[in-house]
């Protein structure tokens, strides 16, 4: 009898202790998401424009001087635009965990990197 008993304790002890354990590590997982995703819309809004000299000093170096003052600038405009955008959109919907859209990242990260949109 006791044997039964106890092993039923140490079944529904486990079992108490996995169900309480799941939604900790899922809510440690979904606060690092949220944060994540925070910072990321924070930083991409407020850094946005800097795709607009990023953009200029990029194509000048895949080009030259002229193109990067023409084509350079409407895609800088472009990508500004974009990023911002798409940060803006991560800041208000930051308690909905989704993928990076922006690629890279970060404006800076790297530099001379073009950015693109997409989930990876």
């Amino acid at each position: 009898m006791f044997h039964g008993f106890r092993t039923m304790s140490l079944a529904t002890l486990f079992a108490a202790l996995f169900v309480l354990s799941v939604p900790s590590a899922m809510a440690n997982d979904y606060g690092s998401q949220v944060a994540d995703k925070f910072s990321r819309g924070f930083a991409n809004t407020v850094t946005g424009w800097v795709e607009l000299p990023k953009n200029i000093v990029n194509t000048s170096k895949q080009s030259n001087v002229g193109m990067g003052i023409t084509v350079g600038l409407v895609k800088g405009v472009l990508q500004t635009v974009g990023r911002t955008v798409v940060g803006a959109v991560e800041l208000v919907t930051f308690f909905i965990p989704s993928p990076e859209y922006v690629q890279p990242r970060y404006v800076w990260d790297p530099f001379d990197k073009d950015t693109t949109y997409g989930s990876k």
